[in-house]
């Protein structure tokens, strides 16, 4: 009884006063999502969440998939987009320090490479068409990760994806779009390391209706850097800095679909870049809690262009925005089989949008925007007998309560989860 009390006691303390970040390294997405605070629609362009490069987990194996060698013959399903989407993962030991990763995904209709400007259009939207969607809905791919003698790690994935809809002639699309990825590690001794990763996508997506195409993008273009140092400070702290870079562009072709057979499509460009760096600090106190507070900045550019007329001065926009985050993660085993976690971030953003114009003629004037967001995030983790499933709750489902029962629903499910098995 006094084992169960100060189990308890441990944890409520650690999780309530003080919280933050990562422990056991249990699974998937659903633990960073439940260790973090980041807004990633916050900055659509980069997607962006630092813990996912700076908390070990199966989660950043593709950013960096030279982590793979410390995942070895384990299989994981990850719905954190609800139960008909999700990633299924399996990582199998080829030996001792070789893993290979097969991979497959079901992502719902949405942008893969999300490319809407900061001032909120994209080239679509830009050419008078609206918000563009750039399907890929079925994605598999393979990786492959080795520890290469005592200090170096090295990995890459490479994966392939697409959708493809056959109607009666009023809504086809067909859509593909090829990713890659690599890292290298280096382990500097026994506590510090550095780690690198880039990523290269490319795809082509077009939509028809009425047998006219209505919304086609080409020479789409993505590529991303990360980086991360992991150094001993003290005896039970370790500062973790990080780099991301991020970069997206493609044109765009979009034709009216009641428009007259042979009427002229309108065009728009769209290109984005993105640069996050900063630092957390990991903490651990006692076993079983780490508590890892951060900071950083980022500045996300776009530009998105436009026209009617093949010139491309018709309609553009060039705008960027300042971002300053700070939070923490908190991670507590109150139980051998049960983890309590919670995350929490503030962020400063500053808009910047430079004039618009249409027709050569400046229609609106710079202007400056400087907002706070404030985000909190909750979730439990639980292993049972090779079984681990993480759990992250959205906050606002302790006061919606269940729908059933309540009538307030939380929007996007209210929870996601992640089952992992070991072997």
């Amino acid at each position: 009884m006094k084992n169960w009390t100060k189990n308890w006691v441990r944890a409520a303390a650690v999780v309530v006063a003080t919280a933050t970040v990562a422990a056991p390294a249990f699974a998937t997405d659903s633990r960073i999502n439940a260790l973090s605070g980041g807004n990633l629609a916050l900055t659509p362009t980069m997607g962006f969440n630092e813990k996912t490069i700076t908390i070990d987990d199966t989660a950043n194996i593709y950013l960096m998939p030279q982590f793979l060698p410390a995942h070895k013959n384990s299989v994981d399903s990850d719905a954190t987009s609800g139960a008909a989407y999700g990633t299924m993962n399996v990582r199998y030991a080829l030996s001792d320090d070789a893993v290979l990763l097969i991979y497959g995904k079901r992502s719902p209709w949405a942008n893969f490479v999300k490319m809407q400007s900061i001032g909120g259009k994209n080239a679509a939207d830009t050419a008078g068409y609206g918000t563009s969607q750039d399907p890929t809905n079925h994605l598999v791919g393979l990786g492959f990760g080795i520890k290469a003698g005592e200090s170096l790690r090295l990995g890459a994935h490479m994966s392939l994806g697409g959708h493809k809809a056959e109607g009666d002639g009023s809504n086809q699309n067909n859509n593909s779009v090829f990713d890659f990825g690599a890292g290298v590690g280096f382990d500097l001794n026994e506590t510090n390391s550095l780690d690198f990763g880039i990523g290269l996508r490319s795809g082509s997506f077009n939509q028809s209706a009425n047998s006219i195409v209505t919304y086609e993008s080409q020479g789409l273009l993505g590529f991303n850097l990360v980086g991360r140092g992991k150094f001993q400070v003290h005896q039970i702290a370790k500062i973790v800095p990080f780099l991301a870079i991020n970069y997206d562009g493609r044109a765009v072709q979009a034709t009216a679909q009641n428009s007259p057979q042979g009427a002229p499509p309108k065009f728009g460009r769209n290109v984005n870049l993105a640069f996050n760096l900063g630092t957390d600090l990991a903490i651990q106190p006692v076993d079983g809690v780490i508590v890892q507070p951060g900071l950083g900045f980022g500045i996300v550019q776009s530009s998105v262009n436009g026209n009617n007329d093949n010139q491309t001065n018709w309609d553009q926009e060039v705008s960027n925005r300042n971002i300053f985050h700070y939070g923490f993660a908190a991670e507590a085993k109150a139980f051998d089989w049960m983890v309590l976690r919670l995350g929490a971030r503030q962020t400063v953003a500053q808009d910047n949008f430079n004039a618009t114009t249409r027709n050569n003629v400046s229609v609106t004037g710079e202007q400056h925007v400087s907002k706070v967001i404030n985000k909190v995030t909750t979730g439990m983790g639980f292993k049972l007998m090779g079984w681990e499933l993480d759990v992250n709750v959205d906050p606002t489902y302790y006061n919606n309560g269940i729908f059933a029962a309540t009538g307030n629903a939380t929007g996007g499910w209210g929870v996601d989860w992640a089952l992992l098995y070991r072997w």
